[in-house]
C-alpha cells in the first residue's frame, strides 16, 4: 500500500514536469518551422538545435538542421547532418538528397553533387515538380566541369564587412563621377523600412527588412563602411538604385511596397542643391514593373536595356531595348534568340563600344544558377556572338548577376549569393588581368541597334572610332652552411617558377620544383621559405601587385595541400617593379623578355645549423636587355633594410600611393589573412622615417617603418637580437612605440 502511495506522489510531481517540456519542445519546434518558412534561417536553425538535445533521434530535426545549415552557409556542418540521416536511416527523407546535392554543387564538388541529385530522382515521383530543375542542375553540373578547368580571367574578391552585412547587398552601380566610389542596395537591419510582410505590414519577427540605397567609397585603399543615401531618397517603401545619367546629375532609382510591383522614378539631387525637395517624377519608358520588367541599363541617355518576361519571349526572361527619339522611347524590341534562350537572362550591361552585351543567365551553359555571360555584336554580320561564359572564379553555383564594368575596364562589380558570402547576397569585385578594351571605345554608329540603318545612309561602310586612353644555364645565388664538412653537406638546386600568359601557375614543371620545395620543408621545419612573384606589367600598379602575389599564394597553396607549415611560408607581389629583362629595347618588344618576367623566385632561409646549401638559379640575360631593377632589388634587400607600411587590408589596394612612390611590394604570410602594402627601400632608418612622415603629412595616418633582414621582415623584439650585427635597427627600436 505504502509503495502504490509513493508511486502516485511521484507521478504527480513528475509527469506535469515532462508535459510541460514536452509542450516547451513541441512549441520550440513549431517556432522554428514558422522561421524556416518564413526564409529566417540562422534564427530557425538556433531552435532546430535547440529541439534536437531533447530529440536527438528525430530525423527531421536533423534533416531540417541539415537545410538550415546549407542556407546559411554552412556547407560542412549541412553534409555532416544528412549523411547521418542517410547512415541511420533506412527510408530518408528524399529531401536529404536534395539539400546534399545542392551542398556539394555550391561546393563545386560536381561529382558528388550529380550522384545526390540523381538519387533524389531516383526517391520521388515522375510528376514532382523539382524533377525538369534537377535535370538541368545535372546538365549544370555536367557544364561546370569544363568551366572551372579553364584558364580563369580574373581574381575575385568579396567587398568585404565594410560593405556587406548579414543581409541582402545586391545591384552595384558605379559613380558616373569618381572611379572609386560605387552605389549598391541592401535590406538589412536599420533601414529606414524596418523589417515588414509582403502586405507592408510591420513585423520584427518574421519580416523581412526593406531595401535603402548606399554607396561607398575607397579611402587609403580599402572599401570605406557604407553610408545610406540622402534620407528623401530612402524611404518606408523598398528603394532599390538602378543607375546614373552620364553627367551623374540624375539618379533612376524603383519604390515599392514590394519587388514586382511599383514605379522608376527620376531625382536630381536637388535638395543637395540647397532647393526644396520636389517630389520625383516617374520615369516614363517602355518598361512596366508589373508586366514582369526590371533590370535597366541606361545607356549614353538614349538606349534603355532591360528585362522582361513580358509574352513574345524565348521563354523565361529575355533581354529587350528600346531607344530615345523624337522625344519618346520606341517599343522595346527583343535581342533575339542568341542572345536569350529559353530561360532567364537579367541585369544587362552594355560596354562603351556599344557592341560588348555582358549578361546573366541560368541557362545550360551555366554551371549553376545566375552566370555572367558576354556576347559581342558584329557589323558586318549583324548578329551577335554566341554568348561566352565568363567561367569561374568570376561566376560560382550561386547567383551572379548586375555586372558591371569600371571605366577603364580592369574591374567588374556584382553581386552573388556563392557559399562564401557574409549574407543573403554580396557585393564582389573581379580584378581582370587583361583589360577589357571594350571599355575604352566609342563606336560609330554608337550602339549596335543603329548598324543596318547606318550601313544604308554610308554605303555600307562602317568605321571605329576608337579612343586612345591615357595611357641555358642561369647565374646561381648560393646559400651553405660552412659549420659542417663538405661531406655531409647535402645541396638543393632550385628553379623560378615561370607562369604563362594566361596565369596558370601549377604547370607539370612548377609541380616538380615545387614538390622538392615541400620535401625540404617538411624534413626541416624550421626553415623559411618566400616565394617573390613579378609580372610583365601592362596593368596599373596595384593591379600588377596584386595578381602577382596571387601567383606566389597559388604555388603556397600547392605546398600547404602537400603538407608545409603555412607559417613557413611568405609571398611577396613587386608586380613589374623589378624586372630582369627589359621588354622594350631598341629592336621593339621583346617576347622572351616578358616571359622571363612573368617568374616567382624561390629563396630558402633559416638554414643556419643545417648540413645542406641552397642554390637558387635565374636565367642568363643578355647584357643588351639586362634589366637594372632587378639586380637593385636583389642587392638591396641583402642584410638590413626598410620600408614603410601604408596599409594591411584583406583586398587590393586601391590607392594611388603606390603609383606616387618607388619600391611598391605587397606581402603576406600564412599568419595573416591581410595583405601588407609596403613602399620605399632604405638601408637606414632615418631616410625611411623621412618617407613616413611625409606620407602622414598626406593624411596616410598608419604608415610606420618595417625593417627587414635578408628580406623578412622582423619585429621589434626580434630587431633587439638582430642589432649586435645591424646597429642600426637600434635607431628603429628607440623611435617605434
Amino acid at each position: 500500500m505504502f509503495l502504490r502511495y509513493c508511486i502516485y506522489v511521484m507521478c504527480l510531481v513528475f509527469f506535469p514536469v515532462f508535459t510541460v517540456q514536452a509542450q516547451s519542445i513541441k512549441k520550440l519546434k513549431a517556432e522554428a518551422d514558422e522561421f524556416f518558412k518564413n526564409k529566417k534561417f540562422s534564427i530557425a536553425l538556433e531552435k532546430y538545435r535547440s529541439v534536437q538535445h531533447s530529440r536527438p533521434n528525430d530525423m527531421d530535426i536533423r534533416l531540417k538542421i541539415g537545410a538550415c545549415s546549407y542556407f546559411t552557409n554552412k556547407s560542412e556542418q549541412a553534409k555532416k547532418y544528412l549523411h547521418f540521416i542517410i547512415a541511420n536511416d533506412k527510408n530518408p527523407d528524399p529531401n536529404v538528397y536534395f539539400y546534399l546535392g545542392r551542398t556539394y554543387h555550391a561546393e563545386l564538388n560536381f561529382k558528388e553533387a550529380v550522384k545526390f541529385y540523381k538519387y533524389y530522382l531516383r526517391n520521388i515521383k515522375s510528376n514532382h515538380e523539382n524533377r525538369a530543375w534537377i535535370k538541368d542542375e545535372i546538365r549544370r553540373c555536367a557544364e561546370g566541369f569544363k568551366i572551372v578547368a579553364k584558364s580563369q580571367l580574373a581574381i575575385v574578391e568579396n567587398l568585404g564587412e565594410n560593405v556587406n552585412s548579414k543581409g541582402d547587398d545586391f545591384a552595384p552601380i558605379l559613380s558616373p563621377n569618381f572611379d572609386d566610389k560605387i552605389y549598391f542596395t541592401s535590406s538589412r537591419r536599420g533601414n529606414e523600412g524596418g523589417a515588414r510582410k509582403s502586405n507592408g505590414e510591420k513585423d520584427n519577427v518574421y519580416g523581412a527588412f526593406r531595401t535603402d540605397m548606399f554607396s561607398t567609397q575607397v579611402i587609403n585603399g580599402e572599401w570605406t563602411a557604407t553610408t545610406p543615401m540622402n534620407p528623401a531618397l530612402n524611404s518606408y517603401e523598398n528603394d532599390i538604385a538602378l543607375g546614373f545619367d552620364e553627367g551623374g546629375s540624375i539618379l533612376y532609382y524603383f519604390r515599392s511596397p514590394g519587388l514586382f510591383a511599383g514605379e522608376i522614378l527620376v531625382d536630381t539631387f536637388q535638395a543637395n542643391k540647397g532647393q526644396a525637395k520636389k517630389i520625383p517624377a516617374r520615369f516614363v519608358s517602355p518598361m512596366i514593373v508589373e508586366n514582369g520588367d526590371g533590370d535597366p541599363q541606361f545607356f549614353n541617355d538614349t538606349i534603355l536595356l532591360f528585362s522582361s518576361n513580358r509574352s513574345g519571349g524565348f521563354g523565361g526572361r529575355d533581354l529587350y531595348i528600346s531607344i530615345f527619339s523624337n522625344g519618346n522611347w520606341t517599343p522595346a524590341r527583343n535581342l533575339g534568340p542568341v542572345v536569350n534562350s529559353a530561360y532567364d537572362e537579367v541585369s544587362p550591361f552594355l560596354s562603351e563600344d556599344g557592341r560588348t552585351l555582358f549578361f546573366s543567365s541560368n541557362n545550360l551553359k551555366s554551371m549553376g544558377g545566375q552566370d555572367i555571360f558576354k556576347a559581342v555584336f558584329d557589323d558586318i554580320e549583324e548578329r551577335w556572338s554566341e554568348p561566352e561564359n565568363l567561367g569561374y572564379p568570376i561566376n560560382s553555383a550561386g547567383d551572379d548577376a548586375y555586372f558591371k564594368l569600371s571605366r577603364d575596364g580592369y574591374k567588374g562589380y556584382y553581386s552573388s549569393n556563392r557559399l562564401d558570402g557574409k549574407g543573403q547576397r554580396d557585393i564582389y569585385v573581379a580584378y581582370f588581368k587583361n583589360q577589357n578594351r571594350s571599355q575604352l571605345a566609342k563606336s560609330v554608329p554608337l550602339v549596335f541597334s543603329e548598324v543596318r540603318a547606318y550601313k544604308v545612309q554610308n554605303q555600307n561602310t562602317i568605321s571605329i572610332a576608337m579612343e586612345t586612353p591615357n595611357s641555358g644555364k642561369g647565374t646561381i645565388s648560393t646559400i651553405s652552411a660552412p659549420e659542417f664538412p663538405e661531406e655531409v653537406i647535402t645541396e638543393y638546386e632550385f628553379q623560378p617558377l615561370f607562369y604563362n600568359k594566361d596565369g596558370r601557375v601549377l604547370s607539370y614543371k612548377n609541380k616538380d620544383e615545387l614538390n622538392k620545395v615541400a620535401r625540404l620543408l617538411i624534413k626541416y621545419p624550421q626553415l623559411k621559405l618566400v616565394l617573390t612573384s613579378n609580372s610583365e606589367g601592362g596593368s596599373p600598379i596595384n593591379f600588377d601587385m596584386y595578381f602577382s602575389i596571387k601567383k606566389a599564394e597559388e604555388a603556397a597553396e600547392y605546398l600547404i595541400e602537400n603538407g608545409v607549415n603555412p607559417k613557413n611560408i611568405i609571398v611577396k607581389g613587386c608586380g613589374a617593379n623589378y624586372p630582369i629583362a627589359k621588354v622594350q629595347s631598341e629592336s621593339g618588344y621583346n617576347l622572351q623578355a616578358s616571359n622571363l618576367n612573368r617568374r616567382i623566385d624561390v629563396d630558402i632561409l633559416n638554414i643556419t645549423g643545417l648540413p645542406i646549401r641552397i642554390k637558387s638559379n635565374y636565367p642568363v640575360i643578355n647584357e643588351r636587355l639586362k634589366a637594372e631593377q632587378w639586380p637593385y632589388y636583389r642587392t638591396a634587400i641583402q642584410g638590413l633594410s626598410y620600408k614603410v607600411q601604408i596599409a594591411a587590408i584583406k583586398q587590393m589596394y586601391n590607392g594611388n600611393i603606390l603609383k606616387a612612390y618607388p619600391d611598391a611590394v605587397v606581402e603576406s604570410d600564412g599568419a595573416s589573412e591581410y595583405y601588407r602594402y609596403t613602399i620605399g627601400l632604405y638601408q637606414t632608418f632615418s631616410s625611411a622615417d623621412e618617407l613616413r612622415k611625409d606620407l602622414i603629412r598626406q593624411g596616410v595616418t598608419d604608415a610606420f617603418v618595417v625593417p627587414y633582414v635578408g628580406g623578412v621582415r622582423v619585429n621589434r623584439d626580434d630587431s633587439k637580437i638582430y642589432s649586435a650585427a645591424y646597429p642600426d635597427l637600434l635607431n628603429f627600436i628607440e623611435n617605434s612605440n
